[in-house]
């Protein structure tokens, strides 16, 4: 998947939140860092994505490629 310059990045500042806004200032994505400063979990809003619902999430398993995994449903608490 092509990446577009206003993607959040893969990597960031360990323990944080990456924040994701449209032209009006909602919130469409939040990522989630680790520890070690790679993306752990996307939760994407406004849009469904292959049935998982809106909200959704994407894990992240950076043994795998892609390290982004297909959309899920949110669990409980997320």
């Amino acid at each position: 998947m092509a990446r577009s310059p206003d993607d959040l990045p893969a990597t960031g500042t360990p323990g944080s939140t990456g924040e994701k806004r449209d032209a009006n200032g909602n919130v469409i994505q939040r990522r989630f860092y680790g520890l070690d400063g790679r993306a752990v979990k996307n939760i994407d809003y406004g849009h469904d994505h292959i049935g998982a619902g809106d909200p959704h999430a994407h894990d992240w398993d950076w043994s795998k490629k892609p390290a982004r995994r297909p959309a899920r449903a949110l669990r409980p608490g997320e």
